[in-house]
């Protein structure tokens, strides 16, 4: 694994870089999917600084920025004892969502994803998580592609809304 690859934990400090970070990545990633007026809404609604002030300060959130040497390559976003809304609870407990992993396109083919899930892994195992679990976009076969060859299985599914437009997610888990 790439040695400049490393992690730090998103402080207060570094808001504004995870705020440029979420709406960059996920610009990169979706912005072609979806209507302008829809999109632009949700970006305010989510990704904007008051949006992840309010979700850095909810119970087990934990956000993580990915530096490729000194320079931000993207970001993680764990839940420490979510369980998956409209589905019984994931045994064994205790469970952790991986929300988020999101690396910019200069950084993608550089293990980059492969190091946060790492990360991930590694953060659930201090903290005795048994059952790691994510969603993922239905139409997102490389990602999709990436968590199977990672271990984890497809195991329900949820309805992810952007503006008007309905999406479907896969719910994957992995028993650690």
């Amino acid at each position: 694994m790439d040695t400049s690859l490393h992690v730090v934990p998103v402080s207060t400090e570094l808001l504004d870089l995870l705020v440029m970070l979420e709406q960059r990545t996920f610009t990169e990633t979706f912005v072609h999917q979806y209507n302008p007026a829809d999109f632009n809404a949700f970006m305010e609604e989510k990704k904007s600084k008051k949006a992840l002030t309010a979700e850095m300060a909810a119970p087990g959130c934990l956000y993580y920025i990915l530096y490729e040497g000194t320079s931000p390559a993207g970001f993680l976003k764990l839940n420490l004892h979510k369980q998956p809304d409209h589905h019984g609870p994931l045994e064994p407990a205790p469970v952790m969502e991986l929300e988020k992993i999101y690396v910019l396109k200069a950084f993608q083919g550089m293990k980059a994803g492969q190091f946060l899930l790492d990360y991930a892994l590694e953060v659930a195992a201090q903290h005795n998580i048994r059952t790691i679990w994510l969603g993922v976009w239905e139409y997102n076969t490389k990602a999709y592609q990436f968590y199977e060859k990672n271990g984890f299985e497809k195991f329900g599914s949820h309805i992810f809304m952007l503006g008007q437009q309905e999406d479907t997610d896969w719910l994957m888990r992995k028993q650690l």
